[in-house]
């Protein structure tokens, strides 16, 4: 049980450091410089194939196993939920649009600088209320067999970039965080 909630925390941080690193690149692209496209393409690929399909998902069910023991968590929970929905689309289409521009096929910054924003604070903001709100519930009220249920729900792969064995794919972005740290 707390190793999952201690595994989600651990993934929040890791995904702050991501819109971090985003953030920075978008600042860059705002004002006309050129952003590292290739990291940012990277950072959207990974949110969009780890975060979206192993991450939340898992979140999705345990969700709804707090929904059922705690009534007045529904809301937050349905939002979270939507929410979770909201970030995967705002995601693909951020990483068309990053292709895009890598191609050469978009010559409007703008296009991406506002999307991109909408992301992250809108991801930030979903973290901010599971780490306040969610996280500590949950820890409260599921049990061991509610946290094997929901290990055994979604099928699970280890973290491609944070993981033990890091995917090539995202040379860029452990290139990056290693000259940052």
């Amino acid at each position: 049980m707390t190793n999952t909630l201690a595994q989600w925390h651990a993934e929040h941080v890791n995904f702050a450091k991501l819109l971090d690193i985003l953030d920075a690149q978008l600042d860059l692209l705002h004002r006309g410089d050129s952003p590292h496209y290739e990291l940012m393409q990277d950072i959207m690929f990974y949110m969009t194939h780890y975060a979206d399909i192993v991450h939340h998902p898992l979140e999705d069910v345990a969700f709804a196993r707090i929904k059922v023991r705690e009534q007045s968590a529904a809301a937050t929970i349905d939002e979270l939920t939507k929410q979770h929905l909201q970030l995967h689309k705002l995601g693909d289409d951020l990483v068309r649009s990053l292709g895009d521009i890598a191609n050469g096929s978009i010559a409007l910054r703008a296009s991406v600088v506002g999307p991109a924003r909408t992301y992250v604070q809108t991801l930030r903001n979903h973290m901010d209320i599971e780490e306040t709100k969610i996280l500590p519930m949950a820890e409260k009220l599921l049990s061991g067999a509610d946290w094997t249920a929901i290990t055994k729900a979604v099928e699970h792969f280890e973290d491609p970039l944070f993981g033990r064995n890091t995917a090539k794919q995202y040379a860029a972005i452990q290139e990056h965080l290693a000259r940052v740290a």
